[in-house]
């Protein structure tokens, strides 16, 4: 199945639903960008993967795993000595709920 082109219409109906701004060459631009993803992922449709088995789950017993050991940390100045923002003893952040 074709996927539906990729157009400037499609690009801000996107960012309409994920609540985004784009001016125009924003716009423009990403649909130009997804276009060329698209294209390029649709090229995966020409591979013959009949004899492929399909894979149900990641192996996760063969991940590189280490034992969970206590080990020595940083002490709190030495944690905050580059942090762009310290205050009282903390790394201070920007408010982000209104």
């Amino acid at each position: 199945m074709p996927a539906p082109p990729v157009d400037r219409a499609l690009v801000l109906h996107v960012a309409k639903l994920a609540a985004l701004s784009l001016d125009d060459a924003e716009a423009d631009g990403l649909a130009a960008d997804l276009a060329q993803i698209v294209a390029y992922v649709q090229q995966l449709d020409t591979l013959d993967t009949r004899d492929v088995p399909p894979t149900a789950h990641v192996e996760l017993d063969r991940a590189p795993f280490r034992p969970d050991e206590p080990a020595p940390c940083l002490s709190n100045e030495e944690a905050l000595a580059q942090a762009p923002r310290a205050e009282q003893g903390g790394f201070a952040v920007p408010a982000f709920v209104e």
